[in-house]
């Protein structure tokens, strides 16, 4: 009896998170359908819940309000660009850095963004945008942030550089298809990460 309590039980909680997920998704789906037609600032709570035909109270379940939810889709989007560039990153810090592994590095945030091409396009635009640009900045200086102590002898004005320089990047392939991405990642390393490079090599030899 016990049994089939504990697992009618599991069924319910299983269905509870189905339904939370399919809740999630048609408002994140909702917004970015408004999106494309009208500013961030434009759109209210009420057109987010008619179009995804929900109560108000159904969406203030899951998001205090616009907002959160905002935060929460352009979240969801950098934790995926995050977890690849990491992970190539993870790779390249085994062995001496290279223009051509730290192109590769480069390479892979490149192309996780044209992978989202346009989620990445509504929400670097109109208002949304500067809330946007603003963690993608964080999200590239964290990725930065892992290499601290390889990299500590660079200045703070060094490090915004190098960031601001990536944002503009990513921003710069939303809009632009890559003629040669080899060739264009390798470049852009070479000619502004060339120089960290060495220092880097030269730390992890003393």
């Amino acid at each position: 009896m016990q049994d089939n309590k504990t697992s009618d039980t599991a069924k319910n909680a299983e269905a509870l998170d189905l339904r939370v997920k399919r809740t999630r998704r048609a408002i994140r789906s909702s917004f970015f359908a408004l999106l494309k037609e009208k500013d961030f600032e434009k759109i209210s709570v009420k057109d987010i819940t008619d179009l995804a035909m929900i109560s108000r109270n159904t969406f203030y379940l899951h998001y205090a309000d616009k907002y959160e939810l905002l935060d929460s889709v352009c979240d969801r989007l950098l934790e995926t660009l995050y977890s690849k560039v990491a992970a190539t990153l993870s790779e390249a810090k085994k062995s001496e850095f290279t223009v051509d592994s730290v192109a590769a590095v480069i390479r892979t945030g490149i192309v996780a963004v044209i992978d989202d091409r346009e989620a990445y396009s509504i929400l670097l635009r109109g208002s949304a945008s500067d809330i946007m640009t603003a963690k993608l900045h964080n999200i590239i200086y964290s990725i930065f942030e892992t290499l601290k102590a390889e990299v500590e002898g660079i200045d703070g004005c060094t490090m915004e550089y190098i960031v601001s320089g990536m944002t503009g990047v990513v921003k710069y392939y939303v809009y632009n298809d890559a003629a040669n991405l080899n060739e264009e990642s390798k470049t852009f390393t070479l000619i502004h990460l060339g120089t960290i490079i060495d220092i880097v090599n030269r730390k992890r030899k003393r």
